[in-house]
């Protein structure tokens, strides 16, 4: 006979319903509050537990959420029972893991609930542990709730990560900053599939070491890019087994966390942390993702996926500073497709696509990974030749005119083509600017232009 337990704070309602339910064939225990209700679920789970939503005390949903996280009851169905069917008190039994919300008013509606759970009576498995949370059931549900704050806070604090405004090594931080706060660790990294492949967090004293493990821990090449945070948060210590987790969004994973754990080995603590940290991360992980993305496609040439004209400017700025820093020389070759107009009237504008994608890729094939190369406009190009002087830029320049000039490119229609370019050369003079610079290369250029094209000019 399925054993039904019945909580409700009024002696009428547990009179009209017990006899309903003894009279459906079941053995039914009514008792008039949750601590009772819980006390003699956990010490022979029934088959269902059935509770009024609202009661004082301890609530139905707190009756349900403790049931939920008690591993003896973990397994038994909760119907929760209201006086009135209004849609925040079924969200509470929905959020608080009851199998049904039914009304006092419905109790054809309860009845067809319980035959269905109880078509196959429910009864404590075999072997289940019935060691949960400790106390008495008051003390029970405060070390539940206080479990919920706790995790509440953590996913808090972690979503809060996602108004970095895409800059992945602030996130990380702050994230450092959390971590340091509520967990002991030797280190803690992230893998993450952009630019940078690592970003990690050890001590100084125990950095090589560290990072051998992380990069284990994570799967990650031992020469792939990485930033790393030292300081004395992170302890030093023996090697363990680190804790790993992988960072989902969705159906799709974004990112690894890893910890090596502290110098006494990993906690339960240290678990829960993780997971929480984890499960919460892939949002920001992802609105970082999005961040990038979008930078990236607003400063690419959609074309030629080179540089676009804004981001060369900007990154000639910040490369001015650094030249003005160290007294390094720097050049730039400003290049103009020869002819270009009549491939586009006599091939078509396609054919000038395949000119224009295969002409940038012509100059990201021999230039230097210092460089600054970039689709300055329509047929024109420009490249940044950082740590170099004239004599070196001709060379390069020359290097250049001849590479594109000696390429084939194929069209759509089988066909080949190949074209020259007009290149103008300018070094940087004292006080120079981006703007200086750019005029007296694009003077250099025309002048090539004038000179019978495929030739260097230089300013």
């Amino acid at each position: 006979m399925p054993r039904v337990i019945l909580v409700d704070d009024s002696a009428s309602v547990r009179a009209i319903l017990g006899e309903k339910l003894r009279a459906e064939g079941f053995d039914v225990i009514d008792v008039a509050d949750a601590v009772t209700g819980a006390e003699r679920a956990l010490a022979s789970p029934p088959s269902v537990v059935i509770t009024d939503l609202w009661m004082p005390g301890i609530s139905g949903v707190q009756l349900c959420r403790l049931l939920r996280a008690e591993p003896a009851t973990a397994h038994v169905p909760v119907v929760l029972l209201t006086a009135s069917d209004d849609r925040k008190s079924r969200f509470w039994a929905r959020s608080a893991g009851a199998i049904a919300y039914v009304t006092k008013t419905r109790i054809d509606d309860l009845l067809s609930v319980l035959r269905e759970l109880t078509r196959d009576a429910l009864t404590a498995p075999p072997n289940v542990p019935r060691a949960g949370l400790l106390g008495t059931i008051h003390e029970r549900l405060s070390q539940l709730l206080d479990a919920a704050l706790y995790e509440s806070i953590i996913a808090g604090e972690v979503r809060a990560l996602a108004q970095h405004d895409g800059d992945a090594r602030r996130l990380f931080a702050d994230l450092v900053k959390l971590a340091a706060d509520v967990v002991s660790y030797r280190w803690l990294a992230l893998g993450l599939d952009g630019d940078v492949k690592m970003f990690l967090h050890t001590c100084p004293a125990a950095r090589a070491i560290v990072d051998v493990e992380a990069r284990r821990a994570l799967n990650i090449d031992a020469d792939a890019p990485a930033v790393v945070l030292e300081d004395e948060r992170a302890l030093e210590g023996r090697y363990g087994a680190p804790l790993v987790a992988k960072v989902s969004f969705g159906a799709n994973k974004v990112g690894i966390l890893a910890m090596g754990a502290g110098p006494r080995g990993a906690s339960r603590d240290d678990e829960t942390f993780l997971r929480l940290v984890a499960t919460e991360l892939g949002g920001p992980l992802r609105m970082l993702a999005l961040v990038e993305d979008a930078r990236r496609l607003a400063a690419t040439d959609t074309l030629t996926s080179l540089m676009n004209r804004r981001a060369f400017v900007d990154a000639m700025l910040r490369e001015r500073s650094r030249a003005d820093r160290h007294l390094y020389p720097i050049s730039i070759l400003l290049l103009d497709v020869d002819h270009f107009k009549k491939v586009n009237d006599t091939r078509g504008h396609a054919a000038g696509d395949v000119v224009l994608k295969g002409v940038a890729e012509v100059l990201m094939r021999i230039a230097r990974k210092s460089d600054l190369v970039a689709r300055w406009g329509g047929e024109e190009f420009v490249i940044a030749l950082t740590q170099t002087g004239e004599t070196g830029a001709r060379i390069a320049a020359e290097r250049v005119r001849r590479a594109i000039a000696e390429s084939v490119h194929t069209l759509a229609d089988g066909e080949s083509i190949s074209v020259t370019a007009s290149v103008g050369l300018a070094s940087a003079q004292p006080l120079w600017t981006v703007d200086d610079l750019v005029t007296r290369a694009d003077e250099a250029m025309y002048s090539a232009k004038s000179r019978g094209r495929n030739r260097v000019e230089v300013a």
